[in-house]
C-alpha cells in the first residue's frame, strides 16, 4: 500500500511539473514565447555546448521574430539546453537531481548527446529577457545564458 501512494505521488508531481513546465503562464512575469512554424523563420542562430558553458550566451531577438536554434554539443557529455524563467530553470535542475533518469521532455528542452547536432523553432513572444541552462546535474551552476527580447 505505502509503495502505491508513491507512484501516485510521484505520478501526480510529474503531471504537475509538466503543466508547469509547458506554459508560459506558469509565470507571467516571462513570456517565453511558444514553439514556432518553420515557415515563419526568420533567422537562425547557431549554439554550441563546451562542457561548462553555451557559447554565445547572450542573445539578443525581437518580440514575435521565429528563430531556428541549431545546437552542437562539442562537449564530451550529454547535455541540454531549455529556456524560461530561471524560477522554472531552477525547479527542473532539482528535479533532474532527484530523478536523473527520468525522461523530462518539454517544448522548449533539447537533448544532445556529445558530437551530435539538434534544432528547434522558437517563436519569441514579448519584450524582456529569458533565460536558457542545461538542467543536468553538475551542469546547470555552469552552462547557462540569457536571451534579451528586445521591442519591435
Amino acid at each position: 500500500m505505502c509503495r502505491f501512494r508513491l507512484i501516485i505521488t510521484l505520478i501526480t508531481l510529474v503531471l504537475l511539473s509538466t503543466h508547469i513546465y509547458a506554459s508560459a503562464e506558469s509565470n507571467p512575469e516571462v513570456d517565453i514565447g511558444k514553439p514556432g512554424d518553420s515557415n515563419k523563420v526568420s533567422r537562425t542562430i547557431q549554439l554550441v555546448q563546451v562542457d561548462n558553458m553555451f557559447l554565445p550566451s547572450e542573445i539578443t531577438v525581437s518580440e514575435s521574430e521565429t528563430i531556428r536554434f541549431v545546437i552542437k554539443n562539442g562537449g564530451n557529455q550529454k547535455h541540454e539546453m531549455m529556456i524560461g524563467s530561471m524560477a522554472d530553470l531552477k525547479k527542473v535542475a532539482n528535479m533532474r537531481r532527484k530523478f536523473p533518469e527520468k525522461d523530462h521532455s518539454v517544448a522548449h528542452l533539447v537533448q544532445v548527446e556529445p558530437g551530435e547536432q539538434e534544432e528547434f523553432i522558437w517563436q519569441f513572444g514579448s519584450a524582456g529577457t529569458i533565460d536558457f541552462a542545461c538542467p543536468l546535474p553538475g551542469h546547470f551552476k555552469k552552462m547557462r545564458g540569457t536571451i534579451t527580447v528586445e521591442r519591435k
